[in-house]
Order: C-alpha cells, then sequence, then structure tokens
C-alpha cells in the first residue's frame, strides 16, 4: 500500500474519534442491555431496527446523502465510506447498536471455483436486467464427485490493511480481524442457498420429486464440509464472537459472550447462527424436514442460539421448526401469514417481524398507513417478543428522510405496545 498522506491520516482518525464517541455514549451502553434482555427473552417493548449496512442497491441513494469523501488513497477510501455511513446512522432513532471497531477479513483459502469447487453459472432474464436465476452445474449423481470443499486456513492472520489501519488508528478505533470460515457466509452452513445454486432453483424442486437420491446425496456432501470446516475454524481458535450470526440484529443476549473485536478463540457454541430456507419456500413441511432441516440440524447444534428465516414464509412449519432444540427467533416475513405465525408460536420464541418495504418506504412513503399497519400488528402479536425490521431496502425513492420518520413511527408504536 502506498505511503498514507498527512491529510489521509488526519481525516480517518478524525472520523474514528467521533465514531468511537458515538460507540461509548451511555445511549448506546443502554441500547446493548436493551438487546441483551429482549434477545434472552426478557420483558421489553419490541425493538425496531433499519438494517442499512447490507442494502447493497441503495448505495448510490446512501453515498449521496453523506459529506463528500476527502480520502485520496484509493485502499482507504471504503474505510472513510464505512465510517461515514455509520456517522450518519446515528441519526435514525431505532435501536441500532454501534459497534467500538473496525473489521478488516483476513484472506482465506479459497478455489477459483468457489466455495464448492464448482464454477456457478447464472442466467439473466434480459440484457441490463437485474433479474436472473442459477444454472444447473449438479444433474446427475456422477456429478456429486466434482464437489471440492473448501477447507479452513487463513492465508495472513494480520493482514496489510489491517497493520496500516492499526498504525494509523492507534488506540482510538480498534481493528477486528475476522479469520472466521469461509463457509460462515452465504451458500456456506444454511445448505439451502448452495443447494439452489449448484441444483438451480427449479431444477432443485423437480429433483425432490424426480431425483431424491441426487439431493440426498448433495445435501449430505455439504453438512459433512461444513461441519469439518467450522471445527477446523474452532480448533484453530479463529472464531470470535464478533461473527455471531443474529442477521445483523444486535447479538447480546446472557446466555452467550458479548462481542469484542480481535478476541479469537471463541467455541462454536458462543456463538448466534443465522439459519435460512429460502429455496425451499413452497416445498411441504414433510419435504422440507427431509431435504432441508435434517442436514441442517446437525449444524445448528454446534452453536449456541439460531435465528431462523430469511425472507421465506414459514407460517406453515412453526411446528416443524419447533424441533430445533437452540431456536430463540422465527422469521415473519413480508409474505407470511403474521396471523397464523404469532397464534403457532406464542411467547416460546422471538418473532423478527419484517414489513414489507415496498410498502413501508420504498414505492411511496405515508406516514399514516405506516403508524397503521404497525399499530395492527403488534396489536394482533399482543402476549408474544416481536421485533421490528426493516430489511431488503431496495429504494427510498432518494427521500432518506423516509427512514428516520419511519423509526420514529415504528418507536412510538412499540413503546405504546409496551412490553
Amino acid at each position: 500500500m502506498r505511503m498514507v498522506s498527512p491529510g489521509d491520516r488526519r481525516v480517518l482518525v478524525d472520523l474514528a474519534k467521533r465514531y468511537s464517541a458515538a460507540c461509548n455514549t451511555e445511549a448506546n451502553h443502554r441500547k446493548i442491555g436493551f438487546w441483551r434482555d429482549f434477545n434472552s427473552l426478557r420483558p421489553t417493548r419490541p425493538p425496531v431496527f433499519i438494517d442499512i449496512n447490507y442494502a447493497t442497491h441503495m448505495d448510490e441513494e446512501i453515498d449521496a446523502a453523506l459529506p463528500a469523501p476527502r480520502v485520496e488513497l484509493p485502499a482507504l477510501r471504503p474505510v472513510e465510506n464505512w465510517l461515514l455511513r455509520r456517522l450518519w446512522q446515528t441519526r435514525l432513532p431505532d435501536d441500532r447498536v454501534l459497534y467500538p471497531w473496525y473489521p478488516v477479513r483476513a484472506p482465506m483459502l479459497a478455489s477459483p471455483a468457489g466455495e464448492w469447487g464448482v464454477a456457478l453459472t447464472t442466467v439473466h432474464d434480459k440484457e441490463g436486467g437485474r433479474g436472473w436465476r442459477w444454472d444447473s452445474v449438479i444433474a446427475r449423481i456422477e456429478d456429486l464427485a466434482k464437489l471440492k470443499p473448501t477447507p479452513h486456513q487463513v492465508l495472513d492472520p494480520d493482514p496489510p490493511l489491517a497493520r496500516v489501519l492499526r498504525e494509523i488508528l492507534g488506540d482510538v478505533l480498534p481493528v477486528h480481524v475476522d479469520r472466521s470460515t469461509v463457509y460462515s457466509s452465504w451458500g456456506g452452513y444454511d445448505l439451502s442457498t448452495a443447494a439452489g445454486a449448484l441444483l438451480g432453483l427449479q431444477e432443485l424442486l423437480m429433483d425432490l420429486y424426480e431425483k431424491p437420491d441426487l439431493v440426498h446425496g448433495l445435501m449430505a456432501c455439504m453438512r459433512d464440509a461444513v461441519i469439518a470446516n467450522l471445527k477446523q475454524g474452532e480448533a484453530a481458535g479463529d472464531w470470535s464472537a464478533v461473527e455471531s450470526n443474529n442477521y445483523a440484529v444486535p447479538p447480546y443476549c446472557h446466555e452467550l459472550p458479548d462481542p469484542q473485536a480481535n478476541a479469537h478463540g471463541a467455541r462454536l457454541k458462543d456463538l448466534h447462527l443465522f439459519m435460512h430456507a429460502q429455496e425451499f419456500e413452497t416445498v411441504s413441511p414433510d419435504q422440507h424436514e427431509e431435504f432441508l432441516l435434517r442436514y441442517q440440524m446437525p449444524i445448528m447444534n454446534l452453536f449456541g442460539l439460531v435465528n431462523y428465516g430469511c425472507c421465506e414464509s414459514l407460517h406453515n412449519k412453526v411446528a416443524l421448526l419447533r424441533s430445533i432444540p437452540n431456536l430463540r427467533k422465527i422469521l415473519a416475513g413480508p409474505i407470511a401469514d403474521v396471523r397464523k405465525i404469532v397464534a403457532d408460536v406464542g411467547s416460546d420464541y422471538i418473532i423478527s417481524w419484517r414489513p414489507n418495504p415496498a410498502v413501508m418506504v420504498s414505492c411511496g412513503f405515508d406516514p399514516a398507513g405506516v403508524r397503521r399497519q404497525i399499530r395492527e400488528t403488534l396489536a394482533m402479536a399482543r402476549g408474544c417478543r416481536v421485533e421490528i425490521i426493516l430489511k431488503e431496502l431496495l429504494t427510498v425513492q432518494n427521500d432518506m428522510g423516509r427512514l428516520g420518520e419511519w423509526a420514529r413511527i415504528a418507536v412510538e408504536e412499540a413503546e405504546r405496545a409496551g412490553a
């Protein structure tokens, strides 16, 4: 990396000081305690959270709301953007928690063909369009021999960017190195994403009937590879509670250790796990159990607590999910029958309610309608443990003020609903 100029250094140190100060406010510490109680099923009002850090389709709209970038060195521009985004987010009156470190991903052993050693292919609906689907690369039992799972190996536990930032930021903001395994992300330990990618989504649904042995063979292969990979990372001392995956929601709880920068050596049992079944959205509970859940179960059993569900509807599968011994949260997403989930879950688990972002903030903004939907849903779920999560944002039509107003309304209704 090129020499860091005094100007770039001043910009980053100033932003890091402001961000660190925001992390250490009484309000931020109070929110940590709030999530700790809520995630441990203790009485609180419903939390409100806007997941904007993973709204990649909104990058242009988000960046337009930020101060103009000043860092000149290209390698440090993402660091400046990360700090600017999080400082901007302090304006949002939701229950977000700021974490007092900057994360750097360590380079990992990886195949050029991807995590499963097979090059994935996609088919686009039209040139320049966003719509696409996976094309099948595993079509026969014999094709399973193509799979080459990735073992866990950290290539550099202290990568150059971490060293440079540590020298720049000093004691202002710790630099956390993420050494978690390659199967800790989408297409990894959830099994669902990889099944849809390797078989092709349409083909997967047909194969459940026409080639069940192929699906079972693939799922067993991936399950064993994921478990081996996760345990290798644990044995090497490369996990930390920072990599606890509660699907972007703060992971603090009374049962598991708090995340802490560079506190590597965590056990998998110390961590949250996010698991989902999006590619199995349309299958019956019996097929969900036979072809997915039974293969996910030994992976989930390695972890402390499980958050299950992404964008799929799970309203007819709550009884099935109750078989997960360490389950803590169940999704109630935009297409779910929330009333049925409320009836079937009760207060036994947290219901992660994720209202449709298109209705909430993306296709116009109707504050009265937002308030009405949130109030009606919380009234329906009275007596349950509910969190309100605004996710999968594609746009706010260049009106970033909608997010703050949405959060204000949601918090007011959450406080009105009470514990």
